[in-house]
């Protein structure tokens, strides 16, 4: 139902953030920065029901435990994705926090955290 326009809202933020990101890749192109650029993007839970969202064919949204409360999108560009990389699915599970180490790899930097190691938490 979109008679109370939160649909119409909703649809328009989302359409205004991939225009600004857009507006960064352009930036980045001009400045010759795009090549060793990596943007990562990955929603942190399903979209807000009660604020327009649809997450469709998905059961429910945020703050639920459905899959449409934890299924989310996610996905690299950039220059530096490497090319055999590019245009690839996968269909794996992901949480915002494996990151660090495939980020630190890609810089050169062990991930090991000897605080952490010494703190008995795990890698």
């Amino acid at each position: 139902d979109t008679s109370d326009g939160m649909r119409q809202n909703y649809s328009a933020m989302v359409n205004l953030l991939d225009q600004q990101i857009g507006r960064v890749v352009l930036l980045l192109e001009e400045k010759a920065m795009y090549e060793n650029t990596l943007l990562i993007f990955m929603s942190d839970n399903g979209g807000p029901l009660d604020m327009g969202a649809n997450n469709y064919p998905l059961r429910a949204g945020k703050y639920s435990n459905f899959e449409g409360g934890v299924r989310v999108p996610a996905f690299i560009s950039g220059g530096f994705l490497p090319t055999q990389r590019r245009g690839k699915w996968e269909g794996g599970l992901i949480a915002g926090w494996d990151w660090y180490a495939t980020l630190a790899g890609l810089a050169g930097i062990d991930p090991w955290d000897a605080k952490a190691d010494e703190a008995g938490l795990p890698p």
